[in-house]
């Protein structure tokens, strides 16, 4: 597909029919001379539209770190190993000076869920027909080949626009949709024209819950006991609204994106990550981002990401700036 008709798809339903897998799954869609696809709407990132976004975006050179402290989450759930750091003194070789080694599970903390991470449960394939057993097929080294996530990001502050609003606002750690309708009147109240090939970003509100809370004992029983967590409402209107926006690439501030637990007849992680090839950012540190935003009356700004060069990589911390 030549650059200049990569945002010229058409709708969900008039996607070509992809067998045994749900309509709307876009496997093939951004084939290339008879190569298989391991980007997918990582593909809206072109040279121009880099190139744009720098030029528009990058005014003040302020920049914004996204990665939240990697032990922060002390409770990690789903059965997942706690971040930890082992800290080596040099001295037995003769020389002043430290090396440190980190272990992380790359979905315990500020993430990319990468292409290897969710498949179709019902077929067991990923993103693009690959059925896992090849370990370098669909691995995050692709995104790095194709230089990282760089571009416009936008950033919808949906916690601020709902305190706004009045009434009680969703406690993070509970199953509350957000849908999309609320998303569009975030961005009409924040003035953001979505362009293709943008990398959305939403505040919901637990990072900041998480931060604020003082005792041991509720952070563990609503991040390891509980798993039930705020995010985008998973349907039909939601798939077709992030479909139609050519969105690059989504992330948030929740754990898991989408409301969490999901339902079984519609799973956003299946049709981001699996049938279209969209990586999902979760548990991204928004605040300081949200207070900039504020400041400088935009929401939008130059983004760059660089994952982890792991061959096969699952996950990745973002290592995501925010730059105005």
């Amino acid at each position: 597909m030549a650059p200049s008709k990569i945002f010229d798809l058409p709708k969900l339903s008039a996607l070509p029919p992809v067998k045994g897998e749900p309509q709307g799954c876009a496997w093939g869609v951004f084939d290339k001379d008879g190569e298989r696809d391991q980007l997918g709407t990582l593909n809206f990132l072109t040279a121009e539209g880099v190139r744009e976004a720098a030029k528009a975006e990058i005014q003040t050179g302020e920049r914004v770190q996204l990665d939240w402290s990697l032990n922060n989450v002390e409770f990690p759930g789903f059965n997942r190993k706690e971040f930890s750091q082992k800290i080596i003194d040099l001295a037995g070789i003769g020389f002043v000076g430290c090396d440190d080694e980190i272990h992380i599970n790359t979905q315990s903390g500020s993430q990319w869920d990468g292409f290897r991470h969710v498949a179709h449960q019902t077929t067991g394939y990923y993103y693009n027909v690959v059925s896992g057993k090849n370990p370098l097929d669909n691995g995050i080294q692709n995104w790095c080949d194709a230089g990282g996530i760089v571009g416009r990001g936008v950033l919808l502050d949906w916690l601020a626009w709902k305190e706004k609003q009045g009434g009680e606002v969703p406690h993070p750690c509970t199953r509350h949709e957000i849908p999309v309708s609320e998303l569009d009147a975030v961005a009409n109240a924040q003035g953001i024209v979505f362009k293709p090939g943008d990398v959305l970003l939403i505040r919901s509100g637990f990072v900041k819950w998480h931060d604020e809370e003082k005792d041991e004992g509720t952070r563990k029983a609503k991040t390891q006991d509980d798993n039930k967590f705020i995010g985008l409402k998973a349907n039909e209107e939601s798939k077709n609204w992030l479909w139609d926006h050519r969105f690059a690439a989504v992330g948030g501030d929740t754990v898991a994106f989408e409301a969490w637990p999901p339902k079984p007849d519609c799973m956003l992680h299946e049709w981001l990550l699996t049938h279209w090839g969209t990586p999902i950012g979760e548990m991204w540190d928004l605040e300081k981002l949200a207070e900039v935003c504020k400041r400088e009356k935009r929401y939008s700004f130059f983004l760059t990401s660089a994952p982890l060069r792991v061959p096969g990589g699952v996950g990745s911390t973002p290592n995501a700036i925010a730059i105005f």
